[in-house]
């Protein structure tokens, strides 16, 4: 099974449905599909701009599309030395946004451009893998906590929830599937 396979069955085991949480500030979202994600998609790909009916009937091949193009390929989740690593770091911008790769950058003294380069590549995977995952997970437990003040506080037990199934050889899916 390929990387990004395994990842989008972790993925879609935690998306649920239709949300537009007045807490959460991405708005509407199909699936873990933000709206405003879906307009970039579908703009990039040279498509007509989605309705927010459009977003409620994403078809499956459409997610798929959406989760290479808006961070799989865009963090180069291929070219990781350790598969886990990568899951880790495609959840924190799955659910955090393409942003979230400055913080990784930052933490280990990268120009924090938010491109996925050479420089970022050769930097992470000359670490030892299974210390940068701890590392990044700290970070993230970390970034999570930090952002779950007044109304993010009601997500922070869900967050943590799929963070804690993120471990370095395993990814445990919404409902216990084991992923190894």
């Amino acid at each position: 099974m390929e990387r990004i396979e395994k990842y989008g069955i972790f993925c879609r085991s935690y998306e649920g449905g239709w949300s537009n949480h007045p807490n959460d500030s991405g708005g509407a979202t199909m699936k873990g599909v933000t709206y405003t994600t879906f307009c970039k998609y579908r703009a990039a790909k040279g498509l007509a701009k989605p309705t927010l009916s459009d977003l409620r009937n994403i078809t499956a091949k459409e997610w798929n599309s959406v989760l290479r193009w808006h961070t799989w390929d865009r963090i180069k989740c291929d070219e990781y030395r350790s598969q886990w690593v990568a899951y880790l770091l495609a959840d924190c911008v799955w659910v955090s946004g393409p942003a979230y790769i400055k913080r990784v950058q930052r933490l280990y003294g990268l120009k924090d451009d938010g491109i996925v380069g050479p420089k970022t590549l050769a930097k992470l995977n000359g670490l030892d893998q299974q210390a940068l995952f701890s590392a990044l997970w700290k970070q993230r437990k970390n970034f999570l906590q930090g952002i779950a003040t007044g109304k993010n506080s009601v997500f922070l037990k869900g967050w943590l929830r799929r963070l804690n199934a993120v471990t370095y050889g395993k990814l445990t899916c919404n409902g216990g599937q084991e992923l190894t």
